[in-house]
């Protein structure tokens, strides 16, 4: 089996235009891994920021962990991995296990790309297609007219779910908005509705029980994701699926929400919480504790990892790094196709990449 022979780091300033989401972000920082093994045969990974931290990642990369893991068999990844991890253990959360991440999908790549198969079908395939959500038509800015509008244009375009911002214009607008959005959509479609760690408690509590009247599928990350208890009571007393996890990393804080039946929904977002080897683990933790997975952002990576476990009912479509790609997401009566070429399959524009290269 070949070894890792050289890692190479690269880091690119995207802008994003208007603020997407519900954070606002008008820039990702993009940080490319490329692994190299001693055949020549190289794989792709990647990480991200959106509020700050990039380069201390990429920094971690260069000076911290590409010195573990030449030499390394790649078959013998998962052992380094822990040692990586070990190594960074001592850090906390934060910049370790996202510049771990992206050393694990470009590992994960190139043994892929060496077996000739795609990513999905290397790791083992539950399925070939998955559900898909629409996530990237609906921001605080805009009026109810114009969520409705883009929420239709999903609909139209075959996906039978969308999802909805709250938390920042109070939360009996909020409500207001996510009415007129089901009105519109009738009973069929399901709705999410994302607060981003907007809320307190008591008006969280208030919210989902007129959100679970209107058949919300998921109320996510209302509160702040280390208030374990407000979650649980949440999840208890609210009348709506509860859930978490882009701002988690690995499978032991994922445990602690579920060993309190604070969530039933968990969003691992793979770039940042431990790359495929962890995905993989949290898919198992949430199996064994009923829970589901719906991965965060980058849907044409996250296809294949949908595809790789039995519980993930639905990826997000949402448009972060899609101007950078030249190909995007395939989505076929609403279902997100993965690419049959081996490896994850990401094709990036190099020119833009120069372009916006730090």
């Amino acid at each position: 089996m070949s070894r890792i022979a050289r890692i190479a780091t690269s880091h690119h300033a995207i802008p994003l235009g208007a603020g997407r989401g519900g954070s606002g972000a008008t820039q990702v920082d993009l940080i490319l891994v490329r692994v190299t093994d001693d055949e020549g045969a190289e794989g792709l990974g990647l990480t991200f920021g959106l509020t700050g931290g990039a380069g201390a990642v990429r920094h971690l990369i260069d000076h911290d962990l590409t010195d573990l893991c030449l030499g390394t068999a790649l078959d013998h990844w998962p052992a380094t991995w822990e040692k990586a991890w070990a190594r960074t253990h001592r850090l906390g959360r934060g910049h370790a296990l996202p510049a771990l991440s992206g050393l694990d999908i470009a590992v994960h790549d190139l043994r892929a790309r060496r077996a000739g198969l795609p990513l999905y079908r290397h790791l083992g395939a539950h399925r070939d297609t998955v559900p898909i959500y629409g996530s990237g038509r609906a921001t605080h800015a805009m009026s109810i007219d114009e969520l409705i509008e883009g929420s239709r244009s999903y609909v139209a375009e075959g996906l039978d779910a969308v999802k909805l911002r709250a938390g920042a214009l109070g939360a009996e607008e909020d409500v207001r908005r996510v009415a007129a959005v089901r009105e519109a959509l009738g009973p069929s479609v399901r709705i999410m509705v994302d607060c981003n760690e907007r809320l307190d408690l008591p008006t969280a509590l208030w919210m989902a029980r007129r959100l679970a009247d209107l058949g919300v599928y998921w109320m996510e990350e209302p509160l702040r994701s280390d208030d374990i208890e407000g979650h649980r009571q949440l999840a208890e007393r609210g009348g709506v699926p509860v859930a978490v996890g882009e701002h988690l990393q690995g499978r032991f804080e994922f445990a602690q929400y579920l060993r309190r039946d604070a969530a039933s929904v968990l969003q691992p977002d793979p770039p940042l919480g431990g790359g495929v080897t962890e995905w993989l683990r949290v898919s198992a933790v949430a199996e064994a504790g009923s829970a589901v997975l719906s991965p965060h952002f980058l849907p044409e990576l996250n296809v294949h990892l949908a595809l790789a476990v039995p519980n993930c009912p639905y990826v997000e479509h949402f448009p972060l790094i899609d101007g950078v790609l030249t190909e995007t997401i395939e989505i076929r009566d609403g279902h997100a196709l993965p690419p049959d070429r081996p490896g994850h399959g990401l094709c990036f524009d190099e020119g833009l990449l120069e372009k916006y290269r730090i």
